[in-house]
């Protein structure tokens, strides 16, 4: 089970957690469309103290090279942060919902749980909309089971006109939610190749 040392602080939950550690519950961030690498650069701090991370790139658009970025600015290696997080990729909504009720549970050591930009595998136009909603329900189910700090972030989009609505699901019963504005850290170095963390399934 993992631990928090004392003083640990995930600084971008500040607003939402005042003493920057998320019990377990689901908690929303919104913001907008580069909102999971900002968010992944703003943990830095906290992965290189020694917290981890599951991370299910729902969004496809998990930011290694920020990341790394954001660890040399902090003066530790670029490899250093992304060594604390383990991604996996679902590429529809009903892997993603394996991966909440099966593979995540499977695995899981205690860390905080990162969903990021889950909505458009539930705004497929290939999954007819009662389908989705279901497998929608489905994840939320799996999400209140597994007792970890579920860490959604939800990123603007415009939603099909008979899937309004869904988004909000999310926030639903969540024991914590905030808009994310960003961070200082510029994302801009393609140099770092090589250096990424690889992604794997669980």
């Amino acid at each position: 089970m993992f631990e928090y040392t004392e003083g640990m602080l995930f600084p971008s939950l500040r607003p939402m957690l005042p003493d920057g550690l998320p019990s377990p519950g689901r908690y929303v961030v919104s913001g907008p469309g580069d909102l999971p690498g900002r968010f992944l650069t703003s943990l830095c701090p906290a992965l290189l103290q020694g917290a981890s991370v599951l991370w299910l790139d729902a969004g496809n658009s998990f930011n290694a090279y920020g990341a790394g970025y954001a660890s040399r600015c902090l003066g530790a290696d670029s490899r250093a942060a992304l060594a604390r997080v383990r991604v996996a990729r679902p590429f529809n909504l009903y892997q993603l919902e394996t991966m909440v009720k099966v593979k995540v549970p499977e695995c899981w050591r205690g860390e905080p749980v990162v969903i990021s930009d889950p909505m458009p595998l539930f705004y497929d136009a290939d999954v007819p909309a009662a389908a989705a909603r279901r497998v929608l329900t489905r994840v939320l189910e799996g999400m209140a089971v597994l007792p970890a700090a579920w860490l959604v972030l939800a990123t603007d989009r415009e939603p099909p006109e008979e899937r309004r609505g869904w988004e909000d699901e999310l926030s639903r019963h969540a024991k914590g939610s905030m808009r994310f504005y960003g961070t200082d850290f510029t994302d801009d170095r393609a140099d770092l190749a090589g250096r990424a963390g690889s992604l794997e399934a669980f």
